[in-house]
């Protein structure tokens, strides 16, 4: 127990709060399924799945493990980073532009959907997956 005291004490407390986000957080989890749900969305925009989709629940940032990890405390500690902001306001892109797609294609306006999709849409994964980068290596500084 005391080593583990002087342990704490020699690296500082921000090491191991560091250790426990990352065990915490599935950063590169987060970025998959953006990347999952893109390509489930691109598929959609082909013609490939049928199945229905809410635009206003695809429009919705916090109904994903991102977004939540955004909006409460699980990501407070970085809210400071131009990381954070990039990632914030990538993250609400993202599903912004998910909602407009799905609007367009229930509207049958697949070439629209498509354009946003190969522009904005992508662009705004892009830049998520930017901001988890640079906030990975945040939590991999000792």
């Amino acid at each position: 127990m005391a080593l583990i005291a002087g342990m704490k004490e020699f690296l500082g407390l921000d090491y191991y709060r560091k250790r426990e986000m990352r065990d915490k957080l599935d950063l590169l989890g987060a970025a998959e399924a953006h990347i999952l749900w893109k390509t489930r969305l691109w598929h959609h925009i082909q013609g490939s799945i049928r199945e229905p989709l809410e635009s206003a629940l695809v429009g919705q940032s916090g109904v994903c493990h991102l977004g939540n990890w955004i909006r409460v405390h699980e990501l407070e500690s970085f809210r400071g980073l131009p990381a954070f902001e990039q990632l914030s306001e990538a993250h609400l892109q993202f599903h912004q532009f998910g909602e407009i797609i799905v609007k367009k294609l229930n509207l049958g306006d697949r070439g629209g959907a498509e354009a946003i999709f190969k522009s904005d849409y992508t662009q705004s994964l892009r830049r998520i997956i930017q901001a988890l980068t640079e906030i990975n290596k945040h939590l991999q500084e000792a």
